[in-house]
């Protein structure tokens, strides 16, 4: 496929979030980073439900944020 006249590709380029293996690896920086802040914050004598829903809570809401940033900054 030829490039257009104006040197610019006919083909779009895609968005490094369109892109599944950075997609998750952000997912998974992101996890961790809410593990270990989980693991330095919350006593050692609080319950393990309790530390697991904060972590369910956090990385919900970092889920939906991402899917939020992605929607909105991604052209469609």
């Amino acid at each position: 496929m030829d490039t257009r006249p104006d040197g610019r590709s006919p083909v779009p380029r895609i968005h490094p979030l369109e892109i599944p293996f950075v997609w998750f690896g952000i997912q998974f920086i992101e996890f961790a980073i809410v593990w270990l802040l989980i693991q330095r914050v919350v006593p050692d004598d609080v319950p393990t439900v309790v530390g697991v829903t904060i972590l369910l809570v956090l990385i919900g809401g970092l889920v939906v944020l991402n899917y939020w940033i992605r929607r909105k900054f991604i052209p469609r």
